[in-house]
């Protein structure tokens, strides 16, 4: 995703822009595909090697285009809107009368002063039809090499210039290596980047990273939503809950991603994407709908239950066990990174899913990284060192929302390199061997966050305007600061103020 709308971008200021795309993604199969067949291959593969997608493991997990992602994409493709609503019966829905959002255990007041719109399409669909529309509106810029790995860089240390890539096919065992030359290079393989094994190979630059693991674990698969006996939660179409840790390890997600016309009296007329999702390790199975219902039953609020229990399920359970949050911190090395060679999106950071961030961000820094281009006054030897401080501004603040959180689970463990290549892991309960050098210390700052964003939740739940607020920053529509704004901060520390007075008293 972040590739494509970085070469929608960038089609104004490059002749030309090649892809190198480690999957057959330009295949007829996915190419000439119908509405109808896309949803086919979206609920009956077992797998996204199923159709080629095995460089991108977690496509078929529930992906969300938040607001200002949903926003670039209508300013880089203005057709797309029309064709996800006319052809293939996506629809927007309004978080003012059609969410329910549960947030660490709290819901969220659902009279918002402000409606904000949410595009209700999957991110395999998504993905194909913007495939199809950059081709068509680039085809004579936009050069596609498929089923292809990129291997290394090619670099002059002298100068500390990526000058271009090595590359290969992957369908041919023991293909030759070729090389691909650019005047810029950006890396948009997503978390499973080499970038950083590639920068020590080539230019002996170590990047400092932080990688926070909490056992997160998704159970995802389509399903067709059908009556509950119960009118309230069968007028709401999306509904969501975020895992409460520690008190709280598993979360739930029901998004809906088609409409759909049925002669089934007991249908709800939607499918929806479902993902059963925890913290801690305490993963759900996928062995069986009958023993995930039970899981759920257990685990979360009755009303998953109730109404997953009427759900008519369409595709294979399938489980994803790798998420974590992932930084790169490449603003730290200044002029010792490289020109004219950029990470972006989840190849620079990952994030917990549960906020539903990564796609949005990677919008955000393509579009910045525009912003750079169309200021005209930079050297192109000058745009990576000044694109890793924009870009890992927009980084800090999702980086913010999703670790504040994890930072409660029960067996958190933290794996740090710094920029001299020492690396330090630290674990909280596990059977990791704590000595004084790396037991787990809890920031303060973040310490702070959790009291902060708690009390704020609590305020929130019976405040509209706090709740708009709050899932503006969420759509990445405002800066996280505004949540800090000075009423704010005093309604929120005077509320826990009285709510602490009131407790003493008791």
């Amino acid at each position: 995703m972040g590739g494509m709308v970085t070469a929608a971008y960038l089609t104004k200021y490059f002749s030309r822009i090649t892809i190198i795309e480690s999957d057959n993604i330009q295949d007829d199969t996915l190419m000439k595909s119908t509405s109808s067949e896309i949803l086919d291959y979206r609920c009956r593969l077992e797998s996204p090697t199923s159709v080629g997608r095995s460089g991108v493991s977690q496509i078929y997990q529930t992906h969300v285009m938040e607001g200002e992602g949903h926003e670039i994409l209508r300013e880089l493709f203005p057709q797309l809107d029309n064709k996800l609503l006319n052809e293939y019966d996506i629809r927007n829905y309004s978080l003012k009368t059609e969410l329910r959002f549960f947030v660490n255990g709290i819901l969220l007041n659902q009279n918002l002063t402000k409606d904000i719109e949410w595009l209700g399409a999957d991110r395999f669909t998504l993905e194909t039809v913007l495939r199809k529309e950059l081709c068509l509106q680039f085809e004579n810029q936009i050069e596609w090499k498929c089923n292809s790995r990129v291997t290394q860089l090619i670099v002059d240390q002298s100068s500390n210039i990526v000058k271009g890539i090595k590359y290969r096919c992957k369908q041919t065992v023991g293909s030759p290596l070729f090389d691909m030359y650019g005047d810029f290079i950006i890396d948009c393989s997503g978390r499973n980047s080499s970038s950083t094994k590639w920068l020590k190979e080539s230019l002996n630059l170590i990047v400092p990273t932080e990688q926070m693991h909490f056992g997160c674990g998704y159970v995802t698969f389509v399903g067709e939503r059908l009556k509950t006996g119960n009118p309230k939660l069968d007028s709401i179409p999306v509904i969501c809950s975020t895992v409460n840790a520690p008190d709280k390890n598993a979360g739930c997600y029901i998004v809906p991603m088609r409409t759909i016309k049925t002669s089934d009296e007991n249908s709800l007329g939607t499918l929806a994407q479902i993902s059963i999702h925890c913290v801690n390790s305490e993963f759900p199975p996928n062995d069986s709908y009958e023993n995930l219902l039970e899981w759920i039953k257990e685990n979360l609020d009755p009303d998953y239950y109730t109404i997953l229990k009427s759900t008519k399920v369409y595709s294979p359970l399938i489980p994803y066990h790798r998420a974590i949050d992932d930084r790169k911190y490449v603003e730290l090395l200044g002029k010792k990174w490289p020109q004219n060679y950029i990470l972006l999106g989840d190849a620079m950071c990952t994030f917990n899913p549960q906020f539903g961030q990564g796609m949005t961000h990677a919008c955000r820094q393509a579009r910045e990284l525009s912003k750079i281009f169309a200021e005209n006054c930079h050297k192109l030897k000058d745009i990576s060192h000044i694109f890793n401080s924009r870009a890992s501004a927009i980084s800090e603040e999702c980086w913010l929302l999703s670790t504040t959180n994890d930072w409660k689970t029960p067996t958190l463990k933290i794996i740090k390199t710094d920029k001299n290549g020492q690396t330090k892991t630290y674990q909280r309960n596990g059977d990791f061997p704590a000595t004084k050098d790396n037991q787990l210390r809890l920031p303060l700052l973040t310490k702070i966050l959790q009291w902060y964003i708690g009390s704020f939740l609590k305020c929130a739940s019976k405040s509209g305007q706090l709740s708009t607020d709050f899932l503006h920053v969420m759509n990445q529509q405002t800066s996280p600061f505004i949540l800090f704004k000075p009423t704010i901060l005093f309604t929120v520390c005077y509320t826990a103020l009285m709510n602490c007075f009131n407790l003493s008293k008791k």
